[in-house]
């Protein structure tokens, strides 16, 4: 349990590492109080404070862009955004019928599934269609049994009829 209160102590220190810096004067005051005992009493809290702080450092003595380049990355940012700004506006009442066209055409794979579905109800048909009726199966079926073929054929029924009683059978 307190390696993971430890491990999840860590992980806060490192988060405020990356909002506030390393700078611990210009933390705010509770932060300050929560991670000074947690710096002093880890390694690795401390190697990761020296480790912002190297990254500060690199930044600090990177040179700064000319204020004319800023300028104009500026105005370019700018005018980019308003272009696209209008170009939203005036197409916020067109509908796009290609797109909702192809939204609603069914994908490759799914006309196939449907194409397979009904070959195979027609081949399911085809094979009823061609079989012999029922009766006749039934008829088959009595006569392995020892039943008289001859009979009528709703007696024959009423053999393999679950709910029939069985003075019916005889």
């Amino acid at each position: 349990m307190a390696v993971d209160k430890h491990t999840a102590e860590l992980a806060a220190f490192e988060e405020h590492l990356d909002a506030y810096g390393s700078r611990v004067e210009i933390w705010p005051e509770a932060a300050r109080r929560r991670f000074e005992p947690l710096i002093a009493g880890n390694a690795r809290a401390r190697e990761l404070l020296a480790e912002a702080r190297a990254l500060e450092n690199l930044l600090d003595r990177a040179p700064l862009p000319a204020k004319d380049r800023m300028v104009a990355l500026a105005d370019r940012i700018v005018s980019v955004a308003t272009a696209e700004g209008r170009e939203q506006v005036a197409s916020a009442h067109v509908i796009d019928l290609a797109a909702r066209r192809q939204a609603r055409t069914v994908t490759r794979p799914a006309i196939w599934r449907v194409a397979s579905a009904l070959a195979a109800s027609l081949l399911v048909g085809i094979y009823l269609g061609a079989s012999p009726p029922v009766a006749t199966a039934i008829e088959a079926i009595a006569g392995a049994v020892g039943v008289q073929t001859d009979s009528d054929l709703t007696d024959l029924a009423v053999i393999y009829d679950p709910a029939a009683d069985e003075e019916d059978f005889l």
